[in-house]
């Protein structure tokens, strides 16, 4: 089997520079032979390089249609963060810290750019939170009440890194969501910050809705007794 170019990386970019817009308006990939020529390689490099494109979800391949580019699910940046944890690159506590931090921009950024239906669509997802009697289903409210906020701050690139990084403290976090959840007092305390950020949004004020997010923060820190020593996102990751 012939091998793809050695600068992988900078030849996948080249092929998705190569893209033209089609008549429905998505952008197409040439054929392959019009590869072949423009690249200079042999037909089984191109379909090497589109197979690996196609598997990493960077292209739909649509017989008789032909290749499209497309948006692939925002994996790349949870596999780096998963493989960041195992190596002790860094810890849960830089993820939940960069999270905070992250979570403070996009509470304004929402109260500022959300549409009418997603604070209704926020406030039902609060409503679960304070009132699910099922663990699962409140540690999943929660996780889409954030979500949500990520989609009403009106930026995709915001949403691909709340994702990737959202998604794999949901994962490692997970027994400490539910030990919360168990106190009654633990659970009372950060459901009412969620009220408050919600009702922070609201208002459309910026600094409001910060405050709200920097005191639902602070109480789900206190609550949790958050305190990870830098090695711990390995071993925690691996549970």
């Amino acid at each position: 089997m012939s091998q793809i170019d050695p600068n992988l990386l900078d030849r996948l970019k080249e092929f998705v520079s190569v893209s033209e817009l089609s008549k429905d308006g998505r952008l197409k990939l040439p054929a392959e032979r019009a590869l072949c020529e423009h690249f200079d390689m042999h037909r089984s490099s191109v379909r090497n390089v589109l197979s690996l494109l196609q598997s990493l979800g960077f292209i739909e391949r649509k017989q008789g249609s032909g290749t499209f580019l497309k948006m692939p699910e925002p994996v790349f940046i949870q596999l780096y963060f998963e493989l960041a944890l195992k190596l002790n690159y860094i810890s849960v506590d830089h993820l939940e810290t960069a999270r905070e931090m992250f979570e403070k921009e996009i509470v304004q950024a929402a109260a500022v750019n959300h549409q009418p239906h997603e604070l209704k669509r926020l406030e039902l997802l609060c409503e679960k939170i304070v009132t699910s009697s099922d663990v699962l289903e409140g540690i999943q409210a929660d996780y889409e009440f954030h979500e949500l906020l990520a989609i009403m701050a009106k930026n995709p690139a915001v949403l691909i890194i709340f994702q990737g990084l959202s998604s794999v403290l949901k994962k490692v976090l997970h027994q400490r969501r539910i030990l919360a959840r168990q106190s009654k007092e633990a659970h009372k305390k950060t459901n009412e910050t969620h009220i408050a950020i919600v009702a922070a949004v609201k208002t459309r004020d910026r600094e409001l809705a910060r405050q709200a997010m920097h005191d639902h923060f602070e109480t789900w820190n206190q609550q949790t007794m958050r305190s990870f020593p830098k090695a711990e996102g390995a071993g925690m990751f691996a549970e």
